[in-house]
């Protein structure tokens, strides 16, 4: 996505060595994002070019790093359509290079969808309950970094950079936040941030799901609520209830909802727009954010 380490060929090269999936040709940094850096890179063995993705991740720790590749060596196992990372010739798919948790990646076909219609809603929703299904199995687990308390301080941080009404509203749901914690509901690891420029599709098939780098153990409502505030929202955050209907459609065409699940999908996406809000004020410096905290304070105020 973003770039934000950089490097010489040759250091590449001495990297992809561990590999021994062809010679270099190519490395192409992508611009898009906000976390991490990634490359599009080409390698060639006799006439044959393949194309894959080098993602140097910019915030885990190294302690962090075999989580991920485990999920997604079980996800793609599971036929679920991630990109499973590469092994190096003695079999580590959790690599480092510039002294960062690094993978390569397959480059999976498609492209993110600049419109949303019923039809990709219900793959996607259908596609969240089969990740759901499918990491239950990995052994490997990571905390929710974005719980209460971290809502809590970070709002106390960024609160004098709110409008006052928006300041009440974001107190009152982090409140409901709190409450939602307790609430005894399905558990599990979660994709964490499934929105539209983390999937990808050619025509209305889905053929990708990509940056995981959000899973974490959580409330699996917790994760469609995130997924339907991207997918069913317009520009003025109001919600489409047909697309809505049709990725929880989706959903429960794999695993069923309880019906304390149902009853709390609007105080999840809430939290879900609060979440977003405070993260996309924390990206750049100062007020250059590199995504608009606005688009979820719309959802939130819809919302509310």
């Amino acid at each position: 996505m973003a770039v934000f380490t950089s490097f010489s060929e040759s250091a590449l090269s001495r990297y992809l060595c561990m590999f021994e999936l062809g010679e270099l040709v190519s490395c192409t940094p992508i611009t898009t994002g906000i976390e991490n850096s990634n490359y599009f890179v080409n390698l060639q063995v006799d006439d044959v070019i393949s194309e894959y993705v080098l993602t140097i991740n910019e915030g885990l720790s190294f302690q962090e790093a075999p989580f991920f590749s485990q999920l997604l060596n079980q996800l793609a196992r599971a036929g679920i359509p991630v990109p499973a990372p590469k092994r190096t010739l003695d079999g580590m798919s959790s690599t480092i290079f510039c002294g960062k948790p690094t993978w390569l990646f397959p480059k999976l076909s498609g492209a993110h969808p600049q419109t949303v219609n019923d039809q990709q809603c219900h793959q996607i929703g259908q596609a969240l309950a089969n990740l759901h299904a499918a990491a239950s199995s990995v052994t490997l687990t990571r905390s929710n970094p974005y719980d209460f308390d971290w809502a809590k301080a970070t709002l106390d941080q960024l609160s004098s950079r709110l409008a006052t009404a928006d300041q009440h509203l974001l107190r009152a749901i982090l409140t409901e936040h709190q409450e939602l914690e307790a609430l005894d509901l399905p558990m599990g690891i979660v994709h964490g941030d499934l929105f539209r420029d983390n999937a990808l599709f050619i025509d209305d098939t889905l053929t990708g799901i990509i940056d995981f780098y959000h899973a974490c153990q959580d409330s699996l409502i917790q994760d469609l609520a995130i997924t339907v505030n991207d997918w069913c929202s317009d520009s003025n955050g109001q919600m489409d209830s047909r697309r809505k209907n049709s990725l929880i459609a989706g959903y429960e065409s794999v695993r069923s909802l309880t019906l304390e699940e149902r009853g709390a999908l609007i105080a999840f996406q809430r939290v879900g727009a609060l979440r977003f809000v405070l993260t996309r004020f924390l990206s750049g410096e100062g007020d250059a954010h590199l995504k608009d905290p606005e688009e979820f304070l719309r959802i939130a105020r819809r919302l509310g």
